[in-house]
């Protein structure tokens, strides 16, 4: 089962994951990355932060970059 690495970029910081989680796909593994999102575009919106969340960045196990989701497209379309 194929490694993904989730990370997530907040301006100019990433916080990379240095661990990753197996998927039998991308698209599952972009499906728990717009989870994981959610919840921190949460957090952001009640503790008001003023580093919002910007983007979601899956990678391979080559670091390569698969999918990048911005913050924007994670949010119901009428709130974009």
């Amino acid at each position: 089962m194929p490694k993904f690495f989730i990370s997530f970029q907040n301006g100019d910081l990433i916080a990379k994951d240095d661990v990753g989680h197996n998927f039998p796909s991308l698209e599952e593994a972009c499906a728990a990355a717009l989870a994981s999102a959610r919840e921190i575009i949460a957090d952001n919106v009640k503790s008001a932060t003023s580093n919002p969340l910007d983007a979601v960045i899956i990678t391979n196990e080559s670091g390569d970059e698969l999918m990048m989701i911005s913050a924007k497209d994670v949010l119901p379309k009428s709130w974009r």
